[in-house]
């Protein structure tokens, strides 16, 4: 009676173990050492199978990798204890379909029957992989965001420090030209400075691009005229022993700066051209596409999908591999010879296509050229409205008739070289200068004053900057005409806050000729604004 009691007792301890194993959400397996001798219904769906026959009897390395019961074995053999358990491993389950999951398996080493045999529980870890995944691309996203992010401010700074430099040579080197007492060997050392100043305020506008910090005029264009346009200047740019396939086989309108597609354009001709032997050819279409999703850019960011216009630029130059192509688009990264390039031109043309809410990507491999798509959103009916430009109109040379002939201007820069090519500019033109170094002082020098026909003001200054002094100027006088100068763009201005809707019309670097034109034309649509108000 008694021992019935106690096999009834094995046979429901036995049945439970049975039910729990069954019922339990994660993959178990039992083997002997060579044979599964159990497997649950999570088995069965993970191998991929219809019925448990098709696990059980078979040797466990057809599913599992690590050899489980010699390490079951020997850990037991080592401890004594009659159960004990193995560390987690990471593995590959194999399924009946020969694809394989991602899989973490602990193993339970116990004695059926004084044979060492393992009870194995087999964790599915895809979705945890993925998400680590997903989290580490995140961060390696996140961590080079911010490294473009600082080192484009850092661009941004030192190419508004370097134009107002170049303001500086600039000017006086056209003053100098101007000289009549200059003998014509000076003249041409001087015209050597003029474009080594040029060279460098081209370089400090690529910085810009990179930062998103360059000027920004967008307008609706048809894409196809706007790249034909172009070819000349890439004709030009690969020279007579490079070949141009040119093919504009779609025409979308896009919303764009013109001039900056063009620097984009060239900065991937160039490219193109060094990186091609003689003989070679660039090859560049349009077209027009419904982007899917999955699409990334150069810097790895998902391209939103939708309606796109394409420029593909084709070269067949060497290529590029897997580690180049990585940091092809970082700034000053360069395999060029050194005085063969500046490592810019890419992350001007990335720089810039972001600015004008646009993408790209590169394809490329060894021996096989390289591939550049620049995506750009087309615009749809009804977002197509055209911004009217003001009137120029015919603008006076450096020296001749101003639009108010002694107008008194006030001049705020607080860098003082800046400063004395501009006043000198400006009285050359025919103006009255008044002088201030800086927002402070510029109140200080209007207090009780009679107001100026034009205030030029740098914007970014110590203490008050141009914005906050044109706001306390307006106050006093709402009508005053304000020029703003700056070698950011209006957009990148706006971000930082610095300036509201004013639009900063000159640009560093500037030349005389160029100033003296900027405030001609500010002083004559002021003239035309007082008319026709009064």
């Amino acid at each position: 009676m008694i021992e019935h009691e106690r096999r009834r007792g094995d046979s429901e301890r036995e049945d439970r173990y049975q039910q729990l194993v069954e019922l339990a959400p994660e993959t178990i397996l039992i083997h002997d050492g060579e044979r599964i001798v159990l497997a649950n219904a999570a088995a069965v769906r993970l191998a991929g199978a219809t019925h448990r026959d098709q696990l059980v009897g078979q040797p466990i390395d057809s599913f599992l990798n690590p050899p489980y019961l010699k390490a079951v074995e020997a850990h037991l053999l080592g401890s004594g204890d009659v159960v004990t358990r193995v560390p987690p491993v990471r593995d590959a389950f194999r399924r009946l379909d020969g694809s394989e999951v991602e899989v973490e398996v602990t193993a339970i080493a116990f004695l059926d029957h004084g044979r060492p045999s393992a009870h194995l529980v087999v964790h599915d870890i895809t979705e945890r992989l993925a998400l680590q995944e997903s989290t580490r691309q995140a961060d390696e996203q996140l961590q080079q965001a911010q490294k473009m992010e600082a080192v484009g401010s850092l661009a941004g700074g030192v190419a508004h420090e370097v134009n107002n430099m170049m303001s500086v040579i600039l000017g006086f080197s056209e003053f100098l030209l101007r000289a009549p007492a200059m003998a014509e060997d000076q003249l041409s050392e001087v015209r050597h400075i003029v474009r080594a100043a040029e060279r460098t305020a081209a370089v400090t506008r690529q910085l810009l691009a990179f930062s998103r910090r360059s000027f920004h005029q967008p307008q609706v264009l048809n894409l196809g005229p706007a790249m034909d346009e172009l070819e000349p200047v890439v004709r030009r740019l690969l020279g007579e022993e490079r070949h141009l396939a040119f093919a504009s086989d779609a025409s979308p309108r896009v919303r764009l700066d013109k001039g900056q597609l063009e620097q984009v354009i060239v900065n991937l001709a160039i490219n193109a051209r060094d990186a091609m032997p003689p003989g070679g050819t660039l090859t560049i279409t349009t077209a027009e596409t419904n982007l899917p999703k999955g699409v990334a850019s150069a810097d790895g960011v998902a391209i939103p999908p939708g309606r796109y216009a394409l420029v593909v630029v084709r070269d067949t130059g060497m290529g590029m591999d897997t580690a180049t192509q990585a940091r092809a688009f970082e700034p000053f990264f360069t395999t060029k010879p050194v005085g063969k390039g500046t490592g810019l031109g890419l992350a001007a043309a990335e720089g810039l296509m972001k600015q004008n809410d646009g993408y790209i990507t590169v394809a490329s491999a060894p021996g096989r050229g390289a591939t550049f798509t620049l995506f750009l959103p087309v615009l749809s009916d009804d977002a197509v409205v055209e911004r009217r430009r003001e009137p120029r109109g015919e603008l006076p040379p450096l020296g001749g008739e101003a639009a108010q002939p002694g107008a008194i201007i006030l001049l705020v820069e607080d860098e003082p070289a800046v400063r004395s090519v501009a006043a000198r500019s400006l009285e050359l033109g025919g103006f009255r200068v008044l002088q201030a170094s800086g927002g402070a002082a510029a109140l200080e020098l209007m207090d009780g004053q009679e107001q100026p026909d034009l205030v030029l003001t740098d914007i970014m200054m110590p203490g008050i900057g141009g914005a906050e002094l044109a706001r306390r100027l307006r106050e006093r006088w709402p009508a005053l005409p304000i020029l703003f100068m700056s070698g950011y763009s209006v957009d990148d201005l706006r971000r930082q806050g610095a300036i509201g809707l004013e639009r900063v019309i000159i640009q560093k670097p500037f030349t005389p000729e160029g100033l003296v034109r900027s405030v001609t034309a500010a002083l004559s649509r002021a003239e035309t604004s007082q008319a026709a108000s009064s």
